[in-house]
């Protein structure tokens, strides 16, 4: 396999050498791109230590609990929290390499990738209107080996800047425009993520997807949303897929 993967990428070189017009050479480097990850991606799912590993090297390390989280931990979760984690300053930091398997587990699906949480996805190479490449996304469900996911973006919808320049044209009121965007069931707009970059973001409930771990950047930021945006989301759901 790792054979096949080096002679691959060689052709793939000299492919991109004779590409001319700026378009192919951009298509040439996609293609590469895609490739090289796609690889990467089959290794590591034959890899069953890969996601113990990355954990405990990036994720487990990086994210702390704060007290009120670990307050309101049941009894287990607070055993494990006790073995395998330090207090200092009001934070419990991880500090155990030798954690076992079962415990990881349970960290993620109770802690690290609940429900309301935001976690780093790479959703991959997009078509037309879909939806790809690094993207923060709400938790909405764990499956352990796979999450149920809405993608977030920082790009203003489309719908939402024809409303606006209605507003700024003096056409309508500001109450008519907040009023007009509400009415948008697929869309919701986020205006913080907690232990995100302070800005406004979006999340249009029809690109909802469940998405293997695998996707996930372990060593990226892990945040969460207000429970009223969770709320509003149950609520945009019902409007947009059941009426």
């Amino acid at each position: 396999m790792k054979q096949a993967y080096i002679n691959c990428l060689k052709k793939l070189r000299e492919f991109r050498k004779n590409l001319k017009l700026n378009k192919d050479i951009k298509r040439g480097k996609l293609y590469f791109t895609w490739i090289k990850d796609k690889t990467e991606k089959i290794e590591n799912e034959k890899d069953e230590e890969f996601i113990y590993n990355n954990m405990i090297q990036y994720t487990l390390k990086n994210y702390k609990i704060d007290k009120y989280t670990y307050e309101r931990l049941d009894k287990k979760l607070k055993n494990i929290v006790n073995d395998n984690y330090i207090l200092k300053n009001n934070n419990y930091i991880f500090n155990n390499i030798n954690i076992s398997k079962s415990d990881i587990l349970l960290l993620a699906k109770k802690i690290l990738f609940k429900r309301g949480n935001v976690v780093w996805i790479d959703f991959g190479f997009n078509i037309g209107n879909e939806f790809g490449g690094m993207h923060p996304a709400i938790i909405l469900k764990n499956f352990n080996n796979e999450l149920f996911v809405l993608p977030v973006s920082s790009k203003i919808p489309k719908e939402y800047i024809k409303i606006e320049q209605e507003y700024k044209n003096g056409k309508i009121t500001f109450e008519e425009c907040e009023k007009k965007k509400s009415k948008i069931t697929e869309i919701i707009q986020i205006d913080s993520i907690y232990r995100f970059k302070n800005m406004i973001r979006w999340a249009n409930i029809t690109r909802m997807k469940k998405v293997s771990i695998l996707r996930l950047n372990f060593n990226g930021t892990i945040g969460k949303i207000d429970g009223k945006y969770l709320s509003l989301i149950n609520e945009k759901i019902g409007l947009e897929f059941f009426e």
